[in-house]
């Protein structure tokens, strides 16, 4: 279902099961269907409302993108999600900007989230080696208005870990394949909203005062988000815990999804 918001901008919500509201919010550059694995399961017990970023999947590009789209706006987006769905309070699990999302939720709305998934992730700022990066990339992109093949040969590896990164099968060539058919009228848009991703302010200081039960999952092999970022976040989190994914980079749902299933299942179940 679309929803519109007051930016004037349609998203795409996909909604599948009954029981309490779980929203769940997926990685730049990818769509809901990162999320099917994990969505059998949980629609079991949870309504599973997932929600596609501006410019990606069936989701909108924005009216008016601009230059940059903060993770603020973003996570203003999924309170007027739930605010139209009439969901007072909600469980919630993003990976990667989805995951950011998470982090801005339990600090600006806690009474909000009764329960928080966290994956492949981190609120602090981009380290400034892979800012520059990104922001190049970004630069190319807006001037280009395309993804073009040598990029996509840069961005694709980042997302996996190194067995799928060598073997090159479905999963990996589909991506790269997404990357390089991003349409054109989506690229203003995606590029304002990797801007704020990677422009990100630094809220870590703001997690010593949540109390949102909240889980980590991280790849073990995840290249722009190691572990080590979950441990520093889950530190600061009184009670939080942090799973690592073996053989499995960025993209945790696909790359190992019974395991990134049973950890958040498991997760859920204590609360």
């Amino acid at each position: 279902m679309y929803i519109k918001l007051k930016n004037g901008c349609e998203v795409n919500c996909d909604i599948q099961g009954t029981g309490e509201p779980l929203i769940l919010v997926h990685s730049y550059l990818w769509d809901n269907r990162m999320w099917e694995p994990q969505i059998e399961k949980l629609r079991e017990r949870f309504k599973c409302i997932s929600i596609e970023l501006h410019g990606h999947g069936r989701s909108k590009s924005l009216v008016d993108p601009g230059k940059v789209y903060s993770l603020e706006e973003m996570t203003r987006d999924v309170i007027e999600v739930a605010d139209y769905l009439e969901l007072d309070t909600f469980f919630y699990c993003g990976l990667s900007v989805g995951g950011m999302i998470g982090g801005h939720l339990i600090t600006s709305y806690p009474e909000r989230v009764r329960g928080c998934v966290l994956m492949d992730t981190h609120v602090g700022e981009e380290p400034a080696t892979s800012k520059d990066q990104y922001f190049e990339m970004l630069n190319i992109i807006e001037k280009l208005n395309f993804i073009p093949m040598q990029m996509s040969d840069t961005i694709a590896p980042m997302f996996f870990s190194k067995k799928t990164n060598s073997e090159k099968g479905e999963l990996y060539t589909e991506f790269k394949k997404s990357l390089l058919n991003t349409p054109p009228e989506n690229i203003p848009t995606i590029v304002a909203l990797g801007r704020g991703i990677f422009g990100r302010s630094d809220i870590l200081g703001k997690l010593r005062e949540v109390r949102v039960p909240t889980l980590f999952i991280s790849g073990l092999e995840d290249i722009p988000r190691p572990i080590a970022e979950s441990e520093e976040m889950a530190a600061l989190i009184e009670g939080a815990q942090v799973v690592g994914i073996e053989e499995c980079g960025h993209i945790s749902t696909l790359e190992k999804p019974a395991e990134t299933t049973e950890a958040i299942l498991n997760f859920f179940d204590t609360l």
